[in-house]
């Protein structure tokens, strides 16, 4: 399972992860490597982790996610619907295609607490 460094995570499982997250002080979570159906419930595991730490938005960097396809996409809109009423997940740098997935959901986006700078 994917691992959330400086707080306490799950055991990880047998396997390599596929998707990291780092915390940067003061700043967005940092995600790494890939998010696909292969790895879908452990990617969610830990978006949910990460939202049940948080009060108010989450902020994740995807700059250096390598891979995310649409199964990947619609787990972070499913994880931002379970944030708080005013909270949204902000995600920074998505990479180009998770940008053009974005547009071809189009409403599924805007009735999500998602938000993309």
């Amino acid at each position: 399972m994917a691992a959330i460094t400086d707080q306490q995570s799950p055991p990880p499982s047998r396997s390599r992860p596929d998707v990291d997250a780092a915390p940067t002080p003061g700043g967005p979570t940092r995600l790494t490597g890939h998010a696909d159906l292969s790895n879908r419930p452990d990617f969610e595991q830990l978006l949910l982790a990460l939202c049940r730490q948080a009060s108010g938005d989450v902020h994740l960097d995807l700059a250096e996610l390598d891979f995310i396809d649409v199964s990947g996409v619609i787990t972070l809109l499913r994880v931002a619907r379970t944030l708080p009423e005013d909270s949204h997940l902000v995600l920074r740098n998505p990479p180009p295609s998770m940008r053009r997935i974005l547009e071809v959901l189009g409403p599924a986006v805007r009735d999500a607490s998602l938000r993309v700078e």
